[in-house]
């Protein structure tokens, strides 16, 4: 069948409410508009590495990508800039599930090595880092390229408001699905370019981009709830619930957090006090921004 052919047969079962149509996404062409002074730059990143539970503690960066792109501050996709991606050998072999789900073999990655001077000129006068799961990319780029640390971050998954908007579930596959598009994902720098793709779309109750909804978001201020004391028989309540564990490097606490909105601390807090043990548990509140947010590192 030709591109005329399964275009009309598109074009058919859009018509129908009886089929949804998906289109294999296409990777954007560079900008070739003539950007002013005003134009802002953001930095879509995505790693794939040996593990998706331990942290940068356990495992390590198989692969790194990198997509950046010219927008408006208003939140108006301009076009990509320039792209990376690079692989990086482990100590340990890949484990089989991880080669299943990415595709990356010990033979790709054998003797390679992150290009981190590459890596840190795609950083150069970025306004803005987007990572969808941010908690998580975020740590890794930190250990494999300080430059990461001293940077603006956010999270596609959690600061747009997709269960509000109607979307029921925050996997990219899923979004992209919603928004009529599939590609090859668990690759980095595919799945960047769907993000992208999936940052301009407006969303179906407010009309917002989701880019739109991410820059108020790093403007706004978050704060971290830390369960300081929090026996650990209650460990498992708490990670249900979202919290993470810090260790305590960095001079931060070595407790239990999770990140809520100004709005949500009450309702944090709460939860807390019906664990019903104030007799050790001390709840402490600090205010993140967009440079600490997402990171291991204290505000």
């Amino acid at each position: 069948m030709d591109t005329f052919e399964a275009e009309l047969h598109a074009i058919a079962l859009r018509c129908s409410t009886e089929f949804r149509v998906l289109r294999k996404l296409a990777r954007r062409e560079y900008c070739e508009k003539p950007l002013g002074p005003r134009t802002k730059f953001g930095l879509i990143v995505d790693v794939e590495t040996t593990g998706l539970d331990t942290g940068p503690d356990g495992d390590e960066i198989i692969e790194v990508g990198l997509l950046k792109f010219a927008y408006t501050a208003g939140g108006v996709v301009l076009g990509v800039v320039s792209q990376h991606t690079s692989f990086q050998q482990p100590r340990n072999p890949i484990p089989a599930l991880v080669q299943r789900l990415t595709g990356i073999t010990d033979d790709m990655v054998r003797g390679k090595r992150l290009n981190l001077r590459a890596i840190e000129a795609c950083t150069a006068d970025v306004d803005i880092v987007i990572a969808h799961n941010a908690g998580f990319d975020r740590r890794f780029l930190e250990r494999a390229c300080p430059v990461f640390a001293h940077l603006p971050w956010t999270c596609s998954q959690t600061q747009v408001k997709w269960f509000e908007e109607g979307i029921e579930g925050t996997k990219l596959c899923y979004i992209a699905y919603h928004n009529r598009f599939y590609y090859d994902g668990h690759r980095a720098l595919d799945d960047a370019y769907a993000l992208l793709e999936i940052l301009e779309h407006p969303l179906p109750e407010s009309g917002q981009t989701p880019l739109a909804q991410l820059l108020e978001a790093v403007r706004q201020p978050s704060l971290r709830v830390y369960a300081l004391g929090l026996p650990f028989e209650l460990k498992d309540r708490v990670r249900a619930r979202g919290y993470r564990w810090s260790n305590g490097a960095d001079g931060r606490p070595r407790a239990w957090h999770r990140d809520v909105r100004p709005d949500e601390v009450e309702g944090e807090l709460q939860f807390l006090d019906g664990l019903d043990r104030g007799d050790v548990l001390e709840p402490l509140v600090m205010e993140l921004d967009a440079y600490v947010r997402f990171s291991d590192r204290q505000a």
